[in-house]
């Protein structure tokens, strides 16, 4: 049996998508006479917790935990949060905040680099040592965000002669918000140099998809996508009808995802059909507070609930028993490449997908090859509301949405997934 040493910030009880790819590829790869071995930490800074997920490791799987320093404690103490506040997702590009969060993220981002979890490469590198001295791993494998986790398995590899693949769920300098940062120009040159190393050193580069970084030898790189296990589906696909017809939502939302008019015209088309009392939109996940209190000020006249984050379990569950799904990818330069990771558990429940972002971008192209539904412009919010009138005249007459090609979807199942991970792990080993 091969050992790979997996080194990642997120790991159980953390929850969300941060932990879904690593923790599948783990759970699959035993399968292919892999035995892996996490490097961790013991407590770390998440947005969600999934205990749940705990029943998903394998037995075989060794799990090391060790110290971190980062700044979040001083970072919640300054600007005056409580210390089991969660950060939200988007404290580096609010645009009204005060001047200790302006000063705290400028702290942030150009005293820790590349990322607020630098503090962590100490303690890892040292208990990394430890772990290759003793089981001597066939291989390393870093998956980021945060980057931290490729300089630290950059320096293992190196001193340790491994050969390394670097997982990117995300990029790195190219990511969306990178550029309306607070970076000095000095904090943007070293933050390139380590990017540029990374990608240099490592012997194989994995993303979730392509144009993640301006230069890279595509000799190296391999694109290998999120996607789904039908394992947390049940057997047979429940065919649900809500007594309202029900869109949702799952995981985070954020002020980039939020469209104005399209709560406008869905509200226009509501009132035209008659039916404020027979429709129900809702979000499950972590709702921008402000974001939030925009849609609530907009007294739509039909049902709209926020519900907090809840287990992947329940998360399932939920998106099955939908009656059509909601997806934005966020507006920003880099919204062609995204691909949102809820998207591929979306496409299994076989409901439809109403989503917007760019034409001929990523997620438009994976949803006319699976036809789970359909992307619009973001100012096509009228193209939008009538699918989903469609739909609902379906859901009226008891129609059950078929249009979607399995064969394409399968394509996304986690072990299709995991067995091309290990051929680019044979390739170098």
């Amino acid at each position: 049996m091969k050992k790979i040493l997996i080194i990642t910030y997120y790991w159980s009880p953390a929850g969300g998508a941060a932990i879904q790819r690593i923790l599948k590829f783990v759970q699959y790869m035993v399968k292919y006479d892999y035995q892996p071995i996490i490097l961790t930490v013991k407590k770390g800074e998440y947005q969600a917790f999934d205990t749940g997920l705990e029943k998903l490791i394998p037995n075989s799987c060794l799990v090391f935990k060790t110290g971190i320093r980062e700044p979040g404690g001083l970072y919640k103490r300054f600007v005056g949060m409580k210390q089991n506040e969660p950060i939200p997702d988007s404290v580096l590009t609010e645009k009204k905040i005060s001047w200790k969060k302006k000063l705290a993220n400028w702290i942030r981002l150009n005293l820790f680099i590349p990322d607020a979890k630098i503090g962590w490469k100490p303690y890892a590198v040292k208990q990394g040592g430890k772990i290759i001295s003793k089981y001597h791993p066939d291989i390393i494998f870093s998956s980021s965000p945060p980057p931290t986790v490729h300089l630290i398995a950059k320096t293992l590899s190196k001193k340790y002669g491994i050969k390394w693949v670097a997982d990117f769920r995300d990029p790195w300098t190219n990511i969306h918000y990178y550029n309306q940062l607070p970076k000095n120009k000095l904090s943007q040159l070293i933050d390139k140099y380590l990017e540029k190393a990374v990608l240099k050193t490592a012997d194989k580069i994995t993303v979730v998809n392509k144009d993640f970084f301006d230069e890279i030898d595509n000799n190296k790189e391999v694109v290998i996508p999120n996607g789904f296990d039908s394992s947390d589906f049940p057997e047979n696909l429940p065919n649900v009808r809500n007594d309202k017809f029900t869109i949702r939502w799952t995981g985070s939302y954020k002020p980039r995802q939020y469209l104005d008019s399209f709560f406008d015209a869905l509200k226009e088309m509501i009132l035209q059909m008659n039916m404020q009392n027979s429709f129900r939109l809702e979000f499950i996940g972590n709702a921008d507070p402000n974001v939030k209190s925009k849609i609530i000020n907009k007294n739509l006249p039909f049902e709209i609930n926020f519900k907090d984050f809840v287990e992947h379990e329940k998360i399932i569950k939920s998106i099955l028993q939908s009656d059509m799904l909601l997806l934005v990818i966020g507006v920003s330069d880099r919204a062609p490449h995204i691909l949102s990771t809820k998207i591929f558990e979306y496409l299994l429940s076989h409901k439809p997908i109403v989503a917007f972002g760019p034409k001929n971008g990523a997620a438009d192209k994976l949803l006319q090859k699976t036809k789970s539904g359909r992307l619009y412009d973001y100012d096509n919010e009228k193209s939008a509301v009538n699918f989903i009138k469609e739909q609902i005249i379906n859901w009226r007459n008891n129609k059950v949405y078929k249009d979607y090609n399995e064969k394409e979807i399968n394509k996304y199942e986690r072990k299709v997934l995991t067995k091309k991970l290990i051929k680019v792990f044979e390739e170098i080993i």
